[in-house]
């Protein structure tokens, strides 16, 4: 009997015995063994994901600098010189190096004193849009622009969590994500901010138990309509940001892939929408009930649709495939959306799915991991995307320094 012969058979098999809830259980254990032993070993030698190191050539390309202006610098000592290899000419930069030369040549407006950070909401109905990976890949790319961020998880799943270096369901408790500030235990977020693996990229996490946040939620606005209390369930999010945003430049909220109670308060907190979208049929036509959903919801929000402006509302091509069918979907979101839909596209990509099965995003590898066409087809567009959200944070903060 062949190899396949005996998968065959293993497929075909029936087991007559009824499922119960006990093996659901076991189900359950058995796969967070195996996920949670995959995830040490990706992790190895300790369970925790470390930042990339920067050659000199990454550091130039980072600070747009020529080799002499990198070279005149180091010499002037007020820069990191880097950590000399053992038996190599080369040197090695950290994170918190090239962060450091980043800061130190950039032409990047600051942000204002007294000016608060802008709340970006990467937002989808559809799972597998890369809506996660893009939000943290943003975030990573932000900090190496020079900018101080913050993600906030609001997707139960927890996969921004993971790509964070937390686990979860081992790791994250209720008290760490946002389901004390919805059961009004706390009235800002600050309690659950914690530090990640990245330099100047905070993390508030999320586990499978803000799933009770669609309970908890409903259950408050039949409570303050059996005491005739005027309860603003919508702008919980929104609030608990005030004191958060003003420490960070940047706010990115993952939320959830549907329009729950989680994603209307992310998307009312938000100064700007970001949503990515593969340029595949049935992807439209979920952007397009999403879009139909949210309008008409938000617009039902007591005094929303006459105050409330975005910075921007943006669609981000993600996951493009190179087929005749892909580049006509493109199309039709093109005329969906017009302006709205950024001009870069990134690509479908060995390397992407690569990078995803280590928990980890483009920025968490550098050019030498890679072949440069490969690695620069992934990179540029989400930098590209990166220097977009940059503009308008620098805008939006003008407009509220003069309002000031």
């Amino acid at each position: 009997m062949s190899e396949s012969d005996v998968l065959i058979s293993k497929t075909l098999a029936i087991d007559d015995a009824p499922t119960t809830i006990a093996d659901l259980l076991s189900i359950k254990e058995r796969s967070q063994r195996a996920f949670s032993h995959r995830r040490d070993l990706l992790l190895e030698p300790y369970p925790r994901k470390k930042a990339p190191v920067f050659t000199s050539s990454d550091i130039i390309s980072l600070c747009g600098l020529s080799r002499d202006q990198f070279k005149y610098l180091t010499k002037k000592g007020e820069l990191p010189t880097g950590h000399q290899l053992a038996h190599k000419r080369a040197k090695e930069y950290s994170l918190a190096d090239a962060i450091a030369w980043v800061r130190g040549t950039s032409k990047r407006s600051p942000r204002p004193e007294g000016v608060r950070g802008r709340i970006i909401a990467v937002a989808n109905f559809k799972g597998g849009v890369a809506k996660t990976s893009t939000a943290v890949a943003l975030g990573q790319a932000l900090s190496l622009a020079g900018r101080r961020v913050l993600v906030i998880d609001c997707d139960p799943q927890g996969s921004a969590t993971q790509l964070c270096g937390y686990a979860p369901d081992a790791e994250i408790e209720e008290k760490h994500t946002i389901l004390p500030l919805i059961y009004r235990e706390h009235s800002t977020l600050d309690y659950a901010i914690k530090e990640t693996y990245w330099q100047d990229l905070d993390l508030i996490p999320a586990s499978t138990m803000l799933f009770d946040a669609e309970f908890e939620i409903p259950k408050q606005i039949a409570d303050a309509l059996e005491k005739r209390v005027h309860f603003k369930w919508w702008d919980i999010l929104r609030i608990g940001l005030e004191p958060v945003a003003e420490a960070y430049d940047a706010v990115i909220i993952d939320t959830p892939p549907s329009l729950s109670y989680i994603t209307l308060n992310s998307l009312v907190a938000a100064d700007a929408i970001l949503m990515p979208c593969p340029p595949e049929g049935l992807d439209f036509a979920s952007s397009t009930q999403f879009w139909d959903l949210a309008a008409e919801t938000l617009s039902g929000v007591p005094g929303f649709e006459e105050s409330k402006t975005y910075d921007f509302v943006s669609i981000l091509l993600t996951k493009a495939r190179n087929t005749d069918l892909s580049r006509k979907v493109r199309q039709w979101l093109a005329d969906a959306y017009g302006e709205r839909l950024l001009p870069f596209v990134v690509p479908e990509s060995s390397v992407q799915a690569t990078v995803a099965a280590g928990l980890c995003t483009i920025y968490d590898t550098t050019k030498s991991d890679w072949s440069s066409g490969t690695y620069a087809r992934i990179r540029e567009p989400l930098d590209q995307l990166t220097e977009f959200v940059n503009s308008h944070l620098e805008r939006a903060w003008k407009r509220e320094a003069r309002s000031e």
